[in-house]
């Protein structure tokens, strides 16, 4: 035991005023070092109601939702650097992808996306993501300089 040293790690509940709350026992997003981890956001409005308008609509305020969340971690949109997205259809697909790439234009997160059988207040769209907080830098590369033989 003795060789262990002990070392103290914060875990701080990240809430935006701007968004619905939860709507189950989760908080909005979990900042611990400088990795903001955000829980799936729904196309809900502040009084937790799903927006008119199906996946398009839905979309835009997930990422509008998403936004709120990142700003009150310290981050934004161009920190995110993975999501998740979760569509009741993938026929939804293209026209998710098509406003996604209006709030990701450039540099984007990595990303994998999912159809699955039904999602929370029967939304069309949830979006799970993964941020850096603090003073960003965005550099681009080939190969990992790593892998050098």
């Amino acid at each position: 035991m003795s060789d262990i040293v002990a070392h103290k790690v914060t875990k701080t509940i990240v809430t935006s005023p701007e968004i619905y709350k939860p709507v189950g026992p989760y908080s909005q997003a979990i900042l611990t070092g400088h990795t903001l981890y955000i829980s799936g956001v729904l196309g809900l409005d502040q009084q937790a109601q799903l927006v008119c308008g199906g996946a398009e609509a839905e979309a835009r305020q997930v990422l509008n939702n998403m936004k709120h969340v990142l700003e009150a971690g310290g981050s934004s949109l161009a920190a995110v650097v993975k999501t998740t997205i979760l569509l009741r259809d993938m026929d939804d697909f293209q026209v998710v992808n098509q406003v996604y790439a209006e709030y990701f234009p450039r540099d984007c997160p990595a990303r994998a996306t999912y159809q699955v059988a039904k999602l929370p207040l029967g939304a069309a769209v949830e979006i799970e993501a993964i941020a850096l907080s603090g003073d960003l830098v965005i550099a681009e590369a080939g190969p990992c300089p790593c892998s050098k033989v």
